[in-house]
């Protein structure tokens, strides 16, 4: 039904075409994603509310997953090593997609002066654009978020993070199987993204213009999280405790 329907189709559609309830066809349909029979993918609601979750049916193709598997092998031995050279090789990538567009990642097609100067919002920017491009459904939260950390001293101090939201993995199959390869070769790639966008601008080059990427795969089945941190983001507050007022 779902390859007969054409287009992405929800679980209570189908659910009502097949007088089932929705949960035993949620069952079913996961199956389904898992054989690769069929995919998920978003539904835009007409109106407010969230998204809804579809699906629709995967086209036969090759298996590509035996060569997958062979190229990651042939990054390393272990785990470690083939994380590491993914990364390096994501780092790459992000070089050769700045230098193919150099006025998105220096940011002149956004009219936000804000955004434009500062390299936490102009790196997230970029690496929501990038990712959307290459198939991952990305979308990045409102506005920045307050992060903790410790200094070098073991303080406990407070700057800024930006959250992107990854809605599909295109390569989810090798990601799952070789998270060091898959993953490693996305964190690369955000991380050299953001290092091209923090590398223009009014505050280039600084240290507070730096921008870290960490990468949360599969926080939900269809979905990981990207967070971007500004390291040493001014105005970097230390936490105290109050003084208790005497009297």
């Amino acid at each position: 039904m779902v390859r007969e329907h054409g287009g992405a189709i929800d679980a209570v559609e189908l659910a009502s075409r097949m007088k089932l309830h929705v949960t035993t066809v949620r069952f079913h349909l996961d199956a389904l994603c898992d054989e690769g029979a069929i995919e998920r993918t978003r539904m835009t609601r007409d109106g407010v509310g969230r998204p809804r979750t579809g699906y629709r049916a995967v086209e036969e193709r090759l298996d590509y997953r035996i060569l997958a598997e062979i190229l990651a092998m042939e990054l390393g031995e272990t785990a470690e090593t083939r994380a590491r050279r993914a990364q390096r090789a994501g780092v790459q990538w992000a070089g050769r997609i700045a230098a193919a567009q150099p006025g998105a990642v220096a940011g002149q097609d956004d009219t936000d002066a804000a955004q434009m100067g500062d390299a936490l919002d102009r790196g997230a920017a970029l690496a929501t654009e990038v990712f959307d491009r290459m198939g991952f459904d990305a979308e990045l939260a409102a506005g920045s978020e307050p992060s903790a950390s410790l200094s070098a001293d073991s303080e406990q101090v407070l700057g800024r993070e930006r959250v992107i939201r990854l809605h599909a993995c295109p390569v989810r199959d090798l990601a799952r199987a070789h998270p060091e390869v898959g993953c490693g070769l996305h964190l690369g790639l955000l991380q050299g993204l953001v290092d091209s966008a923090a590398a223009t601008g009014e505050h280039a080059g600084r240290e507070d213009a730096a921008v870290s990427a960490r990468l949360e795969p599969f926080v939900e089945p269809e979905l990981c999280i990207a967070r971007l941190a500004a390291r040493g983001d001014p105005p970097v507050t230390e936490v105290r405790p109050r003084r208790k007022r005497r009297g």
